[in-house]
């Protein structure tokens, strides 16, 4: 014994760990908790909460090129690094959290401050203060005056905390999407329904409204002295299968679930190949089926999903896609079917969209399979079933 502890990413619980090893939780929380079980002491660090190289917005096409995932500032705050599935004993050995910034995509110092600041505010806070104390709203009525500060200090700081917030769901009783409009401190909030850029002669937001068709909304704060936030768009792609009772009969991975089987018919696209942004569902090496209900019997001769790719990470196209009908919700029978073959011999990363057409079919009841795809030959996985992603189902 020379003195020295070894400290180890959570890898090292897959070997035989040294009596004072500290491990370093990034896997998720998992391996933190069973090193604190097993009486190491740990450090919280998740891809989760704390890599600051993932995106803070969903909305990415603005954002400098990032290595992906989405952990947005209310997400930091939202960490508890000491869980209660653990004793007070337990929790004792959790030393604390760290924040990752990882530069492989950040060039410069001040992209490097652009990504820390403000989400390094809410991760102290996290730190220092007990959890029966944090309060998120508190937290971000404090906020401007520490952006002020990071202004004074010239800081390239991320503003998106100020940016219209928008919460989209769809509404199975009134078959229409509602959307609700919100920012940080209550700023008025101007919107358009035809992808025009709002002004404070656009419509004003006083509360929830209702989408049933293809809309272009775009919204945008305007605070006193005529500062605006960047603009909110988000384009709906609605359908007949919009906005209709969907059950899915296969579970989604739980990193994955997000809002719900209501994503897959809110009309609402995923715009990048990020797939932890909130938009994809993610399914685990198993055949995705789901039934949507149309409510009454209405006439389709297209049906229509769309894929994110992404085989680094061991996801992968559809491998068969089968549309059945039904008009009880009991007996289905097969309308169309496609089989689809990823030729690719290397890593690639794309969104796929894969249409059935077919000669018009009359029902209520609509059952769609979505099949996995066996990992290939020269991918790392190979045999076993790779994940799906998926974001939404059209039927025409």
């Amino acid at each position: 014994d020379k003195g020295k502890s070894i400290i180890g990413w959570d890898e090292i619980l897959e070997g035989e760990l040294a009596p004072n090893a500290t491990v370093m939780s990034w896997r998720g929380m998992e391996g933190g908790i069973q090193a604190a079980q097993m009486g190491h002491d740990v450090i919280m660090t998740p891809t989760t909460y704390c890599y600051f190289d993932y995106y803070q917005t969903q909305n990415t096409d603005e954002e400098p090129l990032a290595i992906g995932g989405y952990v947005p500032i209310e997400k930091v705050y939202s960490f508890e690094p000491a869980p209660d599935i653990l004793t007070e004993g337990q929790k004792a050995r959790i030393l604390g959290l760290q924040a990752n910034l990882w530069t492989e995509y950040i060039e410069t110092p001040d992209y490097v401050e652009y990504m820390i600041m403000p989400r390094i505010a809410a991760l102290s806070e996290v730190q220092w203060v007990k959890p029966e104390k944090k309060n998120y709203e508190a937290f971000l009525t404090r906020l401007p005056g520490l952006l002020n500060l990071y202004g004074k200090l010239g800081y390239n700081y991320a503003t998106h905390v100020f940016d219209v917030q928008a919460k989209m769901i769809p509404n199975f009783e009134t078959n229409s999407l509602d959307v609700e409009l919100s920012t940080i401190d209550n700023a008025p909030v101007y919107y358009t329904l035809d992808g025009t850029v709002p002004t404070v002669s656009s419509t004003k937001y006083d509360g929830k409204f209702s989408i049933r068709e293809n809309t272009e909304i775009k919204a945008m704060a305007i605070r006193e002295g005529g500062n605006t936030s960047k603009v909110l768009s988000e384009k709906i792609n609605a359908s007949k299968a919009s906005y209709k009772p969907v059950t899915l009969l296969t579970t989604p991975d739980p990193n994955y679930r997000y809002t719900g089987e209501g994503m897959l018919v809110d009309g609402l696209f995923g715009n990048s190949t990020n797939y932890k942004t909130g938009k994809w569902m993610g399914f685990k090496g198993e055949n995705i089926v789901a039934i949507i209900d149309m409510l009454e019997p209405t006439e389709i001769s297209t049906a229509q999903i769309r894929n994110c790719v992404v085989t680094g990470d061991w996801i992968f196209d559809a491998s068969e896609i089968v549309l059945e009908s039904s008009d009880n919700d009991s007996v289905f029978t097969v309308v169309n079917s496609q089989k689809l073959l990823d030729a690719n011999t290397t890593h690639w990363s794309d969104i796929t969209t894969h249409t059935l057409s077919f000669d018009p079919v009359t029902a209520r009841y609509f059952r769609l399979t979505v099949k996995p795809t066996v990992m290939p030959a020269w991918h790392p996985g190979k045999g076993s079933k790779g994940y799906v992603f998926i974001d939404e189902i059209s039927l025409n």
